[in-house]
């Protein structure tokens, strides 16, 4: 697959272009074995619904909008999630809440929301915003460095997505852990998540031919092994300090709030390898989505640089509405002001949505948007292909943030409404949803409100699809700082 060219004018930014159409599903394989993008053809962006047989597994691809919200909001119990999920993630997350089902997750759930209240969002932003004035301290040396003033004319180099990466990183460990994320232990955990990355894409793939289940984990769990070795190390040192859980002497981020979270209809609490399951998915949900997006968001700037402009406006007005303007840190009402920062965001999702795939098991014989659905059947919502069909979304491959602003038109809100699920939809819906959208507006309005972000001409990212989207080569721009 292939990019089409960046074109401005029609403001489509690159993607993978879907292959030409063959039901040989065996060759699909083949190709997803480097990205999951293989498995998809140039039809499935406009149907409705499509259905085939591959070695005894009914497999159904599900576009029409009314029909993934049957299957993720209406009958959600019918269509859990599959047990592909599950094994394919259970030697990184355990038994974490994406990937189990029933009471199971219900309860994890009822735990998880109360560590992601909009009080905690408020509490954990002084976390976020020290990971962000570091990503700003690195990014500023780096520019300072290319002529010692600053950038030539053309900007300094910088790869988005490697410092996208790490203020990620370093954003999950600060609201998690309470503590910046070190230089040593990044490249060590970044380089684990990138072999699980890569292996995870390909086991899929050869699960689907049917190789051992635990061949494969096996294959996977090595990958995993110092990841959470990491994270139980961790909670290992924060739970031994002892029992006093006191606002005034334990630290007040994600950890502890999982640590005192307590179900209200059971009383249940996390055991431990319980909290490094979350704690796992957590850095994994929050780290390689967000740095997914954010490279992503990024590099559009680059492209667009009107967007852009308007968003310095933005940020300068919102800090402007304030005293100590313009010069003080963005805080939690700040952001909440930036509405055409959140649709560049929306946007960016959209058209790059970090999660490519759910797939769902139905749970017996059933119909979806006039279609027959086995028992058994692996069903799959793909936020790509539904969020750029082209019989929901006017230029669907284009770069268009007001689709997302509250002036939109009557078709942009219905599809904003109906056909956007970068987060899943339903109870199932990502309970990081607002954690993240908060931490993408902070990163963006200080990069937009220090630096002019230019485009690298010389530079295509190369878009794999595998556990979250990637850019196989990097997202590199130019930056030049800007003078007060």
């Amino acid at each position: 697959m292939t990019n089409p060219p960046t074109s401005p004018e029609a403001k489509e930014p690159i993607y993978p272009l879907p292959e030409p159409y063959t039901p040989n599903f065996l060759r699909r394989i083949r190709r997803g074995l480097y990205s999951w993008f293989g498995l998809l053809n140039e039809w499935d962006f406009r149907i409705p619904v499509g259905a085939l047989r591959f070695m005894g597994l009914n497999l159904l691809l599900v576009n029409d909008p009314a029909a993934v919200r049957q299957v993720m909001v209406s009958e959600v119990e019918a269509f859990p999630k599959h047990p592909y999920t599950l094994w394919i993630l259970e030697p990184l997350i355990g038994r974490a809440i994406f990937s189990v089902n029933g009471e199971e997750w219900a309860q994890q759930r009822r735990l998880v929301d109360q560590a992601f209240q909009v009080a905690q969002l408020q509490r954990v932003l002084p976390q976020m915003e020290g990971a962000v004035e570091a990503l700003m301290e690195r990014l500023e040396a780096q520019v300072d460095g290319c002529t010692g003033d600053g950038g030539s004319i053309d900007g300094c180099p910088v790869d988005a997505d490697a410092e996208m990466t790490l203020v990620t990183a370093d954003v999950i460990v600060r609201t998690i852990l309470s503590r910046p994320l070190e230089g040593a232990e990044a490249e060590a955990i970044f380089a684990a998540f990138a072999r699980y990355q890569k292996r995870a894409g390909r086991a899929l793939m050869l699960r689907f031919l049917r190789l051992p289940r635990r061949r494969l984990q096996g294959y996977l769990a090595t990958h995993a092994a110092p990841i959470r070795a990491w994270i139980a190390a961790a909670i290992e040192a924060r739970l031994d300090t002892g029992d006093d859980s006191s606002e005034r002497s334990s630290p007040q981020d994600l950890l502890q709030a999982l640590i005192e979270a307590r179900d209200p209809q059971s009383g249940a609490r996390f055991s431990r390898d319980g909290l490094v399951d979350q704690v796992c998915f957590l850095f994994l949900a929050g780290h390689e989505t967000s740095a997914s997006s954010l490279g992503m968001a990024v590099y559009l700037l680059g492209c667009f640089p009107e967007v852009q402009q308007r968003l310095r406006a933005e940020v300068l007005q919102a800090l402007g509405s304030r005293a100590g303007a313009p010069d003080r840190t963005l805080g939690f009402d700040d952001l909440r002001q930036l509405s055409y920062g959140a649709a560049i965001f929306n946007e960016t999702l959209r058209l790059y949505p970090p999660v490519s795939f759910f797939i769902r098991e139905s749970q017996a014989n059933t119909e979806l948007a006039g279609s027959r659905c086995p028992m058994r059947a692996l069903v799959t919502l793909s936020p790509w292909v539904v969020q750029r069909h082209e019989q929901h979304w006017s230029d669907p491959n284009a770069f268009r943030p007001e689709r997302f602003l509250s002036d939109a038109n009557a078709d942009d809100r219905r599809w904003a409404r109906d056909a956007f699920l970068p987060y899943g939809l339903g109870p199932r819906k990502c309970p990081g949803a607002a954690f993240a959208q908060q931490e993408a507006l902070l990163v963006l309005a200080e990069l937009v409100r220090r630096f002019e972000v230019l485009p690298d001409p010389e530079h295509e990212p190369e878009l794999v699809a595998r556990l979250t989207l990637r850019s196989r080569n990097g997202i590199r721009v130019r930056l030049l700082r800007l003078r007060s």
